[in-house]
């Protein structure tokens, strides 16, 4: 997996339009410049740390799913489930 701006930048895209905010908004609450964020939505900028931080903050999300896309608690369920396949795997083997 490597580094998207353009998928990170639908991601922040997604989080405001759900929230329903508007960019000026949005920029606004996090002390950045509105083309600052229009940057970052369309993944031509890839921000600052601090500013991805304050981003997966503000909307209560992860660093993972917002630089990676990644969910925490799908994580949790598959390895959860996979705890729970393996063992059958075993049983299927030995029939």
């Amino acid at each position: 997996m490597s580094f998207d701006p353009n998928a990170i930048g639908n991601r922040i895209f997604t989080l405001r339009t759900n929230a329903k905010l508007s960019q000026e908004k949005l920029a606004e609450k996090l002390g950045v410049s509105h083309r600052h964020l229009g940057d970052l939505e369309r993944g031509s900028s890839n921000g600052s740390v601090k500013i991805l931080i304050d981003i997966a903050e503000y909307f209560h999300v992860s660093m993972d799913y917002l630089l990676l896309g990644r969910d925490p608690s799908r994580d949790q369920f598959q390895n959860e489930l996979q705890a729970a396949i393996d063992p059958l795997e075993k049983i299927k083997g030995l029939l």
